[in-house]
């Protein structure tokens, strides 16, 4: 019993983690030029505007994509912003600017409803 019991955490933990890859993985394929990539959405809705207020703040565009990005990766299930961070980062190869750290942030921790 004790080792059926052991073979099923074994393989609930197998199919998390592969979940937890599967997600990653489409993350990345969709952030440059697919459903993930906000910056052409954002540039056509507000195409005229140089900057987009969200709460206090305003925004240029780039960082207000990047603030839809980190809303969205959290609703996919990424747990922590230190992950949607480090994934940003990897897909573009690049350090976030304080101004987009602070957006992605903000869209991290946004509830919408």
């Amino acid at each position: 019993m004790k080792n059926v019991f052991l073979l099923v955490l074994f393989f609930c933990a197998s199919f998390c983690f592969a979940q937890k890859q599967d997600l990653k993985k489409t993350i990345k394929e969709e952030s440059i030029g697919g459903s993930l990539d906000f910056t052409k959405t954002i540039e056509e809705k507000y195409s005229s505007a140089p900057f987009i207020r969200f709460g206090d703040i305003l925004y240029n565009k780039k960082d207000f994509a990047i603030l839809f990005w980190g809303a969205k990766v959290k609703y996919l299930g990424v747990e922590s912003l230190d992950e949607a961070i480090k994934l940003w980062e990897e897909i573009h190869g690049k350090k976030l600017t304080k101004p987009e750290n602070k957006a992605l942030k903000t869209g991290f921790e946004t509830k919408f409803e």
